[in-house]
């Protein structure tokens, strides 16, 4: 069986005008929403903005404490994870009961 060669011109195939569509470009279907970046990272959304600044918080206070305790203040790194030990439980589960309660009210 042999298999038919295409020589393609260097111009065209940088120009990307070489390439012959042979089904269609875009399919939709009726049960599943459109998945683009927006969608699943929608970032002018009031709640998921919260959820990110939340995320970020907690990565800065745990990134700083462990600088804090390799820079040679472990009284201060103690103290923010005293207080990460107890505040941090408080906003997880008030986070889940907001989620629960108000975020997926669209769904």
């Amino acid at each position: 069986m042999k298999t038919k060669i295409e020589t393609i011109d260097f111009r065209e195939f940088m120009a990307g005008t070489h390439r012959k569509s042979k089904r269609p470009t875009r399919a939709y279907s009726g049960f599943l929403p459109t998945i683009t970046p927006q969608t699943l990272f929608p970032i002018h959304d009031g709640g998921f903005a919260l959820f990110l600044a939340g995320v970020g918080t907690i990565m800065v206070v745990a990134f700083s404490e462990r600088f804090l305790a390799r820079g040679g203040f472990p009284e201060v790194a103690y103290a923010v994870a005293e207080i990460g030990r107890f505040v941090f439980p408080i906003l997880a589960y008030g986070a889940v009961l907001w989620l629960f309660f108000f975020g997926l009210r669209g769904v």
